[in-house]
């Protein structure tokens, strides 16, 4: 299954007030079993088996780590209306306690080598079981996967590996093996059993875009590849794991990848376009004018921290391109080199910024709402890599969003409602046009190729939805919600 099926069709929510009762339920049913996942390091389970003071501090980052996890989780569960409190007391109060627990949680790690391989196993199960929620039509659920899938995947689990090589040039193979060998199968019925009634409900909801299967499929693959490097290998019995044995399911098809490195070359094309497109926005420097105009020291720095930000955001995706054998410097370069430079970039983009601070954050609290919205068309990409930068970006653009709102209410209201009300109208038609036509043909390239999972019109219209709501309030008159520079667009 392509999580990218029925893309016409499929809906995204923001809030949990927007899904069904059954949705609900669902999510619920997923999450108590996430939390207590998340709280499982009970007292009795792992003990101060860490040799080194940098071993325990690396240990105590990554359980604060797990406890952000949790608290993400805690709050998606409370605004359905579930307490967490029990459920987590319940967890942490023995390794063997837990309702919701999974099987692997009540294993006791006997020494440091376990603790590090279960690292590579187990910290990758939490990255991988992540990239089947990406594309969740529950947008909060889609953001905390992406942000999880970041530590996990790419944090306790290299970490996991790199701890791993140290203990094999220590002379410590075969422990390591015997480690692999003793939490594999339990890691392997994390992902749950196979053509169940609730995985059904999952997909057939949108809440997951991968099956149970799948996932494991790709955890193997992951795994695999890892120990090859540290000359481990993993059970001759691969897909039995304590609780069933599982069908053999091969990772290329159903059209994910783990790396950039992994994408089909007939499909390079269409990627670096669309990377390309992000690259000269994260570089452009268009918002440049806001640290010259912005009224105060403090309100400066702030600024100029956004735009690191930007650039950190640029970097990630200039190293995807890397990958793809594309030089991002002279991409990068000619975007900022001036205002309308780069065939990549928007026309949003190459509009002045205008000249008041009030023009300036009204102008900048759009560009925040067009850039959050734009990344929804990539979550749940088949290029992992780039769905998961996709969720990380959102939620930093909502946070930026939420910025520039309280600075807009800090300004005289007369100077938003004159200044403010003239950069709106001047930059909310390029805004509707940053998405692109709708149900062009390269939109339908990019949904074939598996690289973007929402249309441009499903995302324009989350647009105007955020958008609507902040100006609400601020005494500003919203513009025509459909009549872009380019062309009018519908309203559905």
């Amino acid at each position: 299954m392509k999580p990218t099926n029925n893309i016409k069709e499929r809906q995204l929510f923001r809030k949990g007030s927007e899904l069904s009762d059954d949705a609900k339920a669902m999510i619920v049913k997923m999450l108590t079993v996430q939390l207590q996942s998340e709280y499982a390091d009970a007292p009795d389970r792992s003990g101060s088996i860490c040799p080194t003071v940098e071993d325990k501090t690396w240990l105590d980052f990554q359980i604060a780590q797990e406890k952000a996890h949790g608290l993400g989780v805690a709050q998606v569960l409370e605004d359905m209306g579930v307490d967490p409190a029990p459920l987590i007391k319940q967890a942490e109060s023995s390794v063997m306690e837990g309702d919701r627990k999974l099987d692997y949680f009540k294993i006791q790690m006997k020494d440091w080598v376990e603790r590090s391989m279960t690292r590579v196993l187990a910290e990758r199960t939490g990255g991988i079981q992540s990239i089947g929620g990406l594309g969740s039509s529950f947008i909060p659920l889609a953001v905390w996967n992406a942000k999880n899938y970041v530590d996990e995947a790419l944090g306790h689990t290299k970490m996991g590996v790199s701890y791993a090589k140290r203990l094999v040039e220590e002379g410590s193979s075969q422990g390591c093996q015997e480690a692999v060998d003793k939490f594999y199968p339990s890691c392997l019925d994390i992902f749950g059993g196979v053509g169940t009634p609730n995985e059904k409900r999952y997909l057939d909801l949108g809440i997951k875009t991968l099956t149970n299967n799948q996932s494991r499929a790709l955890w193997v693959e992951s795994l695999e590849r890892d120990l090859k490097e540290l000359n481990l290998k993993i059970p001759a019995a691969r897909w039995k794991g304590i609780r069933s044995d599982y069908p053999a399911e091969e990772v290329n098809a159903f059209d994910m990848f783990l790396e950039m490195d992994d994408l089909p070359a007939d499909r390079h094309k269409l990627a670096i376009r669309l990377l390309s497109g992000w690259l000269a926005a994260k570089y452009a420097r268009q918002n440049e004018m806001a640290v010259f105009v912005a009224p105060t020291p403090k309100l400066k720095h702030e600024v100029a921290l956004q735009m690191s930000a930007d650039r950190a955001a640029g970097l990630a995706i200039a190293k995807m391109l890397r990958k793809l054998k594309v030089d991002p410097n002279p991409l990068a370069d000619e975007a900022e080199r001036t205002l309308t430079g780069s065939k990549n970039k928007v026309e949003f983009l190459k509009q002045k910024l205008p000249s008041s601070w009030a023009g300036i954050a009204v102008q900048q609290l759009v560009a925040a709402r067009v850039t959050q919205a734009a990344t929804l068309a990539t979550f749940g990409s088949s290029v992992i890599p780039l769905a998961v930068w996709s969720g990380v970006h959102y939620d930093e653009q909502e946070r930026l969003a939420k910025t520039w709102l309280s600075r807009i209410k800090n300004i005289a209201s007369w100077e938003t409602q004159s200044l403010g009300q003239e950069a709106l109208d001047q930059c909310f038609p390029y805004a509707l046009d940053a998405f692109g036509a709708d149900d062009s043909s390269n939109e339908n390239a990019y949904f074939e190729a598996g690289l973007k999972t929402a249309s441009n019109n499903n995302v324009r219209g989350m647009f105007i939805k955020m958008i609507t709501e902040d100006l609400q309030g601020l005494g500003l008159k919203i513009p025509s919600l459909t009549q872009g520079v380019r062309k009018t667009y519908s309203n559905s």
